[in-house]
């Protein structure tokens, strides 16, 4: 499978909702390819995966607590099956089999979030074949409702949930891959959502993420462009409404994105994959919400999603990356100053598309979980710490 195929069809039309501006800015960058060598820390090895079926085609995975019993579960959206998938955990970092709830036409990404404030995590999903965002409300024991739709643009690949407009109600952030667009749709209150708002992007939006870069206490967006090989980054007007955007070059068709404090100045970096590039950028911030030219980092091939998080317990967010075409994950340690350590490997099964870091076995130390787009499952990797 490439990027043209089942998970990445060909653009050939686009439609525009209620749109805002149209004009970017662009910010030249240069790439630094660095390598160094892979240092050994405790809790910086994995263990052999544990594999969990799916449904077909598991595309998108996150963790969260769905049933209130302090236990990291797992969400897969399962692309071939068109539904999602929730694995419960069994208490020790085990998971039993998936129950599934159906959504529309082959969802693509998945997000936990508690949207109607009774205090439990409910499930959101893009769904790329139908042109809408599913919200599954939870039942309060870690079963879900029926899904509730609300229209996207066309093709919504990546979905996020933050509260952008400052009410503590979370919303949804939703990247158009056909529309080149993002939407966002607020939250009414009660956990049933507004029209979508849409703001102009770059081309073929793959990726969002909801970060404060600018350190206004607003959450900003930041998207990566498949197509424009740049990422954007929309700024928050502090009322729910974004900026034009402001363009960041990356490499070969970026395909997720994270952000991060990975210097420790306190301020959110960028983390990008570049399927294309067979690399991983950081966009180091500039102290005001800008930022510097990427430095990258040589992954496997065709890294297809990004993670960032403490996985050696130094307190400084490393790198994980899932390798598509290496079918493996990568992990790159932090150097301690926002430069990153070589890559270390661990094999996946084939054709592995989404990660996540989470400590599921509760040991204090981050497990890595990964959805296996070719094996129809997802594997648990267990921190070892020695």
């Amino acid at each position: 499978m490439n990027h043209c195929g089942v998970i990445f069809d060909i653009l050939v039309t686009s439609t525009t909702t209620t749109s805002t501006s149209t004009t970017s800015t662009t910010s030249t960058s240069t790439t630094t390819s660095t390598s160094t060598s892979a240092t050994t820390t405790p809790c910086n090895r994995f263990s052999t995966q544990v594999t969990y079926s799916t449904g077909t085609n598991p595309i998108s995975v996150a963790a969260a607590d769905v049933n209130g019993d302090s236990k990291l579960d797992i969400i897969v959206a399962n692309d071939g099956s068109n539904n999602v998938g929730v694995l419960l955990n069994n208490g020790n970092g085990t998971f039993a089999a998936q129950v599934t709830y159906s959504t529309d036409s082959h969802p693509r990404s998945v997000a936990a979030a508690d949207v109607n404030g009774d205090s439990k995590l409910d499930i959101i999903v893009a769904n790329y074949g139908s042109k809408n965002v599913g919200v599954l409300l939870n039942n309060g024991n870690g079963t879900f409702a029926a899904q509730v739709a609300y229209s996207s643009g066309y093709m919504p690949y990546s979905v996020a949930a933050a509260d952008v407009n400052g009410d503590s109600k979370l919303d949804i952030i939703v990247a158009n891959d056909g529309s080149n667009n993002v939407g966002v749709l607020l939250n009414n209150g009660n956990g049933t959502f507004a029209a979508q708002v849409t703001y102009s992007t770059g081309t073929e939006p793959v990726s969002v993420a909801a970060a404060d870069v600018n350190g206004d206490s607003k959450l900003d967006i930041i998207v990566a462009n498949y197509g424009s090989n740049n990422v954007s980054v929309l700024l928050n007007n502090g009322n729910g409404t974004f900026a034009v955007q402001v363009t960041y070059s990356t490499g070969t068709n970026p395909i997720s994105v994270a952000a991060a404090d990975v210097s420790g100045d306190s301020k959110l970096d960028i983390i990008v994959a570049n399927y294309g590039s067979n690399n991983v950028s950081v966009f180091l911030n500039n102290d005001n919400g800008t930022f510097v030219a990427q430095v990258t980092y040589s992954s496997g091939y065709g890294p297809w999603s990004v993670a960032a998080a403490d996985v050696n317990g130094d307190s400084k967010h490393d790198i994980i990356v899932a390798n598509y075409g290496s079918n493996n994950v990568g992990v790159f340690l932090n150097n301690g100053n926002g430069t990153f350590a070589a890559q270390v490997t661990y094999s996946s099964d084939s054709s592995p598309v989404s990660v996540t870091a989470a400590d599921v076995n509760g040991d204090s130390t981050l497990d890595i979980i990964v959805a296996n787009y070719g094996s129809n499952n997802v594997g648990v990797f267990l921190a070892n710490c020695n």
